[in-house]
């Protein structure tokens, strides 16, 4: 069947209009997430995972320190690691609670470390000499036993301190400065919608379990969270001008360490009885040429071999060559 010009063209104008359409540009729709301006993301995903890797190493120190501290097996290792507001963090804590407020040199935020009870008050009874069971009802901590709580934070503040330093982070300045036991005190140490760190360590002590909560705020990690991201850790090896570097600063440190250094002309050997029989003005022969080198050692070690001498009123010794290996006194 023959199509009509009229037919023909407008399946001539349908084609034309479809090509038309699939020249447009297809422009893509804006892709939107739900954003939270109360609480705003301060740590990137990378930064999380570098504080999972850095207490992660943590919690294998203070393994071993409790361990030994306390004289029995502990195991320590992180529950969570997640960025919350401050406010959040302060209604977590227990009535009464335990909590080290840290300082961190002159920067301008505390650091929080928060003691469960349930581990707390074990802890300070085997520190007491008891066998680390927990008392029968939930109370607060008498002075001494606060006392003792402050040197147990800042014994797990110096493990931190050198987990830092392992990331070359430095935090020489981190020091305890109070132990609160009222949680209304601690929420007045930061305003409330502060982006902070919450770091959740479980602690199996014995046959009890709890937590130990570190709370750092954004304000007292943003001048090192480059340090903190997890590409840092896997790199570190491998950067050699920080490399270079330290083995400057460790050579730099090394030079003013004291050595012992001796010098040694000669030697001999001689019978018990000749040795008990010595006697002002006998002489003895060192078996050593008149002209020969004498023997520097430094840590017991022969380095140098040196001609012996004067300097004014006192003996001294020339260096002239580097002790070869196995250049030792044959006496010795």
């Amino acid at each position: 069947m023959a199509l009509s010009q009229k037919e023909i063209e407008d399946l001539i104008n349908s084609v034309i209009k479809k090509s038309e359409t699939d020249m447009k540009p297809q422009i893509a729709k804006p892709r939107l997430r739900v954003y939270d301006f109360r609480r705003p993301d301060k740590f990137s995903k990378d930064h999380l995972r570098g504080a999972q890797l850095l207490f992660d190493n943590f919690s294998r120190q203070l393994t071993s320190y409790f361990s030994a501290l306390f004289r029995m097996a502990i195991h320590v290792g992180v529950n969570s690691v997640d960025q919350i507001t401050y406010q959040e963090f302060a209604k977590g804590l227990a009535n009464p609670c335990c909590v080290g407020v840290v300082t961190w040199g002159d920067l301008p935020s505390n650091m929080l470390v928060s003691l469960g009870m349930k581990v707390a008050l074990p802890m300070l009874d085997r520190l007491c000499g008891g066998g680390g069971n927990p008392p029968g009802i939930s109370r607060s901590l008498t002075e001494i036993e606060l006392a003792m709580s402050k040197r147990v934070a800042q014994s797990m503040v110096d493990i931190f301190r050198d987990t830092l330093r392992e990331c070359r982070i430095d935090a020489k300045d981190l020091l305890v400065s109070s132990m609160e036991v009222n949680p209304l005190f601690v929420q007045q140490a930061l305003p409330p919608n502060d982006m902070v760190l919450s770091v959740s360590v479980g602690i199996r002590f014995g046959s009890q379990s709890g937590t130990v909560e570190f709370c750092l705020p954004y304000t007292l990690l943003e001048p090192v969270l480059p340090a903190l991201s997890a590409s840092r850790w896997f790199s570190r090896g491998g950067n050699v001008e920080e490399d270079k570097g330290r083995e400057e600063t460790v050579s730099e440190a090394l030079e003013d360490i004291e050595v012992p250094l001796s010098c040694r002309l000669g030697g001999t050997v001689l019978a018990v009885q000749d040795l008990l029989s010595l006697e002002p003005g006998d002489t003895i022969d060192l078996s050593a040429p008149k002209d020969g080198y004498a023997i520097i050692y430094v840590f017991g070690k022969p380095k140098f071999l040196a001609k012996v001498g004067r300097i004014g009123t006192r003996l001294a010794a020339r260096i002239v060559a580097v002790a070869e290996n196995g250049e030792e006194d044959p006496i010795l």
